[in-house]
């Protein structure tokens, strides 16, 4: 069945009346040819997962009616993905990935190494919604602006954060990942932070390595590309602290 993240969104309850944005609509109508009478699942996460039922499709607006709850909404995983602006198509592979592995900030980070300085975040907003609604999630991770790297490590939303460092890719006796993890402090908002391409500079580095709250791992005895470090780090993490076990 077909799933749509409604967003704004009325509280869903039994009987009510939904209209779809038009490029919802226009989905449901012009793409899918779906009717009056036939079903969705929506979801607008705060209220779980429900079934509706198209009951009118007009020129300028797709209706619908809400018919039953079919799944409670779920507390997401608290893990924050910070990753600094790669090639296009690589960085939206990441938040798609990070979508699936059930992320809940995304957030991109400007570094000295980073091969841009902006990237079109409604663009992977609406990637990150719609690997939500394939995968049945029942919420979409917030992406948010960029920042640069020292603005969001003074004010960024986590306690805890995760370093993979390739310094320390051969390095006797380094810190894995799961090291870390176990190290993470129970109830923690956790932070996943991935860098550019060509990795952080000694300055950038430095600083991490100085905080206090900076778990320092490697992810193995081999230098990853940053969106292949991104996916493993996390399927780690779900696999250690999260939804996998």
């Amino acid at each position: 069945m077909i799933r749509l993240f409604l967003t704004p969104s009325p509280d869903f309850a039994a009987g009510a009346a939904v209209t779809l944005p038009p490029d919802q609509g226009r989905y449901l109508a012009g793409v899918m040819r779906l009717g009056a009478g036939d079903e969705v699942t929506l979801f607008n996460g705060r209220d779980g997962e429900w079934t509706a039922r198209i009951a009118d499709v007009g020129r300028k607006a797709v209706r619908l009616e809400l018919i039953a709850q079919t799944r409670p909404q779920a507390v997401t995983q608290p893990l924050v993905l910070a990753i600094a602006l790669i090639k296009r198509a690589r960085l939206e592979t990441v938040v798609e990935k990070a979508t699936e592995l059930g992320v809940s900030i995304i957030q991109p980070v400007i570094t000295r190494r980073s091969n841009a300085d902006h990237t079109n975040i409604e663009r992977l907003r609406l990637i990150a919604q719609e690997a939500a609604e394939q995968t049945e999630r029942l919420d979409v991770p917030d992406v948010l602006p960029v920042v640069k790297l020292d603005k969001w490590l003074d004010n960024g939303r986590f306690t805890g954060l995760i370093f993979p460092d390739e310094e320390t890719t051969h390095e006797t006796g380094a810190a894995t990942m799961l090291d870390g993890l176990k190290s993470s402090q129970p109830g923690a908002r956790p932070a996943i932070l991935i860098g550019p391409e060509g990795g952080f500079d000694a300055t950038e580095r430095g600083i991490l390595r100085a905080r206090p709250d900076v778990i320092r791992v490697n992810l193995g005895p081999r230098i990853l590309r940053a969106d292949t470090a991104a996916i493993s780090a996390m399927t780690l993490y779900q696999a250690a602290l999260g939804d996998w076990r």
